[in-house]
């Protein structure tokens, strides 16, 4: 976080602005573990923070993403239950046998946070979760050779994780299914059938979003361990793929040459953002402020919102706001502060001053 703001700023000025906006925080070692409420699934990442302390400091949210043109190709895959699974876009990406390590960034990240090094593929996945928010999944292109199902299934069945771990579905489940495999407990983990090794050098990268309230509990029921499954049981932004995708791109030819390249992407939905329109007047007399409009603006562009003939369009990543007084509460009150907010005395059905 502290590389991509422009400002001398300690680990201490960043805690107190989080806990400002909400988000709770503890400092340990000169590192900042967050704790953000299962409503802000936005904000389970990089990106996700940053956006949200631009409204205090000059933040750097332009990640490196590969910008040519990318050829599209037919996967043979079927979507089931689109009702669960709205979008979901699928890279192929082939490389030659020769792999670098990681630029220094990423390198940190798995040091500095102790996190586990699987292969080249899969940690750039574990990457690009943790630099954007949104999880994605390889499998070893080489192991698929039959259609790819999407599916919900009511009934038991067992599934071989990518930890060689056998599981015992129950109920209604979720799941990317080849042949009468089941190769991926959908927005949980992945099986061991399909998965990537350190050989791998062709891989099918999944991209997908999932309705949270069919993912919502599948890690705990199972005993499994998912950063995945707990960002998309809180909802990712539904229209992040594309940049996610081209960012994966990015960082494999930082240590890689790419070969090849193609990308399908499947759509069920129609994305309808929420609007809302600006009434500064009304907010100066919910909030106790004294808000102009034109600051009010500036710091709704900063989050990311878009502003069209006095209409405030609601980006896809913040889906905790659905009106007016969500958007007041949530964000305008923590990023002015309670102190900000003059004090007003108030009489009770006793006529006692409060």
């Amino acid at each position: 976080i502290m590389n991509r703001i422009n400002a001398n700023i300690s680990v201490q000025d960043l805690s107190n602005k989080l806990f400002q906006l909400g988000h709770e925080n503890t400092i340990y070692n000169n590192t900042l573990d967050i704790e953000i409420t299962p409503n802000r699934g936005d904000c389970l990442s990089l990106l996700g923070i940053l956006r949200e302390l631009s409204v205090f400091y000059d933040v750097d949210i332009d990640f490196e993403t590969y910008d040519d043109e990318i050829e599209t190709f037919t996967f043979n895959f079927e979507n089931l239950a689109p009702e669960i699974c709205k979008k979901i876009t699928f890279l192929k990406i082939e490389i030659d046998d020769e792999v670098k390590e990681f630029p220094n960034e990423i390198c940190n990240y798995f040091r500095e946070l102790e996190v586990k090094r699987n292969n080249f593929f899969t940690d750039i996945s574990n990457y690009i979760s943790y630099e954007l928010g949104q999880p994605t999944h390889c499998y070893d292109l080489l192991k698929i050779n039959e259609k790819m199902v999407f599916t919900e299934l009511n009934d038991e069945n067992i599934f071989k994780t990518l930890q060689d771990e056998e599981i015992r579905l129950t109920e209604k489940n979720a799941v990317f299914k080849i042949g009468k495999e089941i190769v991926n407990l959908a927005g949980v983990m992945g099986g061991a059938s399909t998965s990537c090794s350190k050989k791998t050098r062709s891989v099918l990268i999944e991209c997908a979003y999932f309705n949270p309230e069919n993912i919502i509990g599948q890690s705990i029921k199972y005993d499994i361990q998912s950063d995945a499954a707990y960002k998309f049981e809180r909802g990712v932004d539904i229209n992040i793929q594309e940049l996610a995708l081209k960012r994966f791109i990015s960082i494999v030819a930082q240590s890689a040459t790419i070969k090849n390249i193609q990308i399908c992407s499947n759509s069920y939905f129609d994305f309808k953002s929420t609007k809302i329109p600006i009434d500064v007047k009304e907010i100066n007399s919910i909030t106790g402020l004294s808000l102009h409009k034109e600051s009010y603006i500036t710091y709704l562009k900063k989050l990311g919102f878009k502003i069209n003939k006095d209409v405030i369009e609601v980006p896809s990543y913040r889906d905790d706001i659905e009106n007016f007084e969500n958007l007041t509460v949530a964000d305008l009150v923590k990023i002015k502060g309670f102190s900000d907010i003059s004090a007003k005395q108030f009489v009770d059905s006793f006529n006692n001053y409060i």
